[in-house]
């Protein structure tokens, strides 16, 4: 005999994978990218960190964006521990970024949050090639 009603929403691991996945969701980077005219412009939300938790690398055409942050919280009473908390967060975002001039990219941290400016470079256009097939 089955006292509840069988809802879809209730499966097993139907349920836990949409937790999971909600879970993750709020735990990555927030990022903005806009396309100006001679430059991209990256928003990154990362409200608690210092600039000094933050690392920003150009590689390859691909933009990496890491951050970490540590905290410690202790309450003493009479020199033993009653409480002691330590949190940390980590977060890692990349991004495919072609034709910009890495020279030039510029980046500020204000109010929680990172903002990179990325100069397009001038677009030249390529001559294809030809391949032969043996």
């Amino acid at each position: 005999m089955n006292l509840l009603p069988k809802n879809d929403w209730l499966d097993g691991e139907d349920l836990v994978g949409k937790l999971m996945n909600t879970f993750w969701d709020d735990r990555k980077m927030s990022v903005d990218i806009r396309d100006l005219d001679d430059h991209y412009e990256v928003k990154a939300d990362l409200p608690g960190f210092n600039k000094s938790e933050i690392s920003i690398h150009h590689n390859n055409d691909i933009l990496s964006i890491d951050a970490e942050h540590t905290e410690e919280n202790e309450v003493k009473d009479d020199g033993r521990f009653v409480r002691r908390e330590r949190s940390s967060s980590a977060y890692h975002r990349q991004f495919v970024v072609k034709d910009i001039i890495e020279d030039n990219i510029t980046a500020k941290f204000e109010n929680g949050v990172l903002t990179l400016k990325l100069p397009k470079a001038d677009y030249e256009e390529k001559k294809g090639k030809a391949i032969t097939i043996d």
